[in-house]
């Protein structure tokens, strides 16, 4: 299970604010809905009206907006061993210093930052999506999401 735990929380000058989540994650293929975190420290904030950015700060993963459904999350990951395998042979691993080419690769495929509206103090997000982290970093590895939150 992944634990997601505040590590820092900045409030700028005017309407700019600044949390860092940090992610434990399980390392392989990582899924972390991190939603209700966005949530709370939106209403924390006090902003009504603006945009929640959510920032990726690692080059084997990325921010997604999603459905959080077991069926969604295995396809996609079929979809990334089919594209970029694990066991894949990359010009990445020959510097033998890690060998999470494939990591890399999927992550050409997602985005590191996510910026959504608030409106009236709310995420607007649809119904069935969710502020989704994966990480495809091979061992088992604390990660950081910064959140940042603009507006009046």
């Amino acid at each position: 299970m992944l634990r997601v735990r505040m590590l820092m929380e900045l409030k700028g000058k005017g309407m700019i604010h600044t949390k860092q989540l940090e992610l434990d994650s399980g390392g392989s293929f990582s899924v972390t809905n991190i939603t209700d975190q966005v949530r709370e420290f939106v209403r924390t904030t006090g902003i009504k009206h603006g945009q929640a950015l959510v920032y990726y700060r690692h080059t084997t993963g990325g921010v997604w907006i999603a459905e959080h459904e077991p069926g969604i999350i295995a396809d996609l990951e079929a979809l990334f061993e089919r594209l970029a395998p694990k066991s894949g042979e990359y010009l990445h691993h020959m510097r033998s210093v890690d060998f999470n080419g494939h990591a890399h690769l999927r992550s050409a495929l997602l985005s590191i930052s996510a910026t959504i509206p608030i409106l009236e103090g709310e995420l607007q997000l649809g119904t069935y999506q969710e502020v989704l982290i994966l990480d495809d970093q091979v061992e088992p590895a604390a990660r950081y999401v910064i959140l940042q939150v603009t507006g009046e």
